[in-house]
């Protein structure tokens, strides 16, 4: 009788793990993202904006600054948020010569689509090999700005593309660990603590002490994996959305310049 009752409930968990694989990988997609569609006063006709898609494919897409700024940031906006929303952080930084843009994800905002995390980094792609194309940006002269989500692409682009920089806010170690902290799927979307080791430019990262959707200790691990010159910054009582606002939105900004033109300090390390 124990035997079989050991037999049955072997059966049982293997059944749910089974489950939970098919169900976690089936709705991964789902479970991952939150788009944030075109909201009111929000166009083709919003200043900036431009359609870098091809094959009929809309890419949407917001450029802020002057033709040829003196540094061009990409933000890679966080979910439940549009390339519009996430600017806002940035500020008048288009206003001191800086060439500001970001990128709908599929699905978000006006991108044509549904949001996968390939399709995120092909965006992210088209939007820096526009910048480089159409603007005339070099490589180096182009730092990259991963918020929450944003992390994934952000870091996948600086990995496999050259860049002047990586700025990471509130990033995690891979998409599922938000929430199981360690890998239990068979997939692990937007694997940053893979990739971050192939990063060769100086590395920002940003992270709330209170963060109350990714842990700060997520934060502080990718930092020890990063390669050097790197830094981090820990925002005290930071929640997760409010980074500038806990930091200081003048700090913030000086900041993000102080990183694109000077990269890692000696003493900042």
């Amino acid at each position: 009788m124990i035997k079989k009752l050991m037999k049955s409930l072997l059966r049982i968990v293997i059944f749910v793990i089974v489950l939970g694989f098919v169900v976690g990988t089936g709705c991964i997609n789902t479970i991952m993202f939150h788009p944030e569609f075109a909201r009111d006063g929000y166009d083709e006709k919003s200043p900036g904006y431009v359609d870098i898609g091809t094959n009929g494919v809309r890419i949407a897409a917001v450029v802020r600054g002057p033709e040829r700024g003196k540094k061009a940031i990409i933000r890679c906006h966080g979910n439940a948020e549009d390339m519009m929303g996430t600017l806002w952080a940035l500020g008048d930084l288009a206003e001191q010569g800086y060439t500001i843009a970001a990128v709908d994800y599929p699905g978000y905002g006006l991108s044509d689509g549904s949001p996968t995390e390939e399709g995120c980094y092909r965006n992210v792609h088209r939007l820096y090999d526009w910048l480089i194309e159409t603007r005339g940006f070099k490589p180096e002269d182009i730092i990259v700005d991963g918020f929450s989500i944003g992390s994934g692409p952000a870091t996948e682009l600086a990995a496999t593309k050259p860049v002047g920089g990586l700025i990471l806010e509130a990033p995690f170690l891979s998409a599922p660990r938000v929430v199981t902290r360690i890998r239990l799927l068979p997939i692990d979307p937007f694997p940053n603590l893979k990739r971050i080791g192939n990063v060769k430019c100086p590395v920002l990262i940003l992270h709330g002490t209170k963060d109350n959707v990714i842990p700060f200790s997520q934060g502080k691990v990718l930092f020890e994996l990063a390669n050097e010159p790197k830094r981090f910054v820990p925002v005290d009582c930071g929640y997760h959305n409010l980074l500038p606002i806990s930091l200081g939105e003048n700090r913030y900004r000086e900041l993000i310049v102080d990183f694109m033109e000077n990269g890692i300090k000696e003493e900042q390390k």
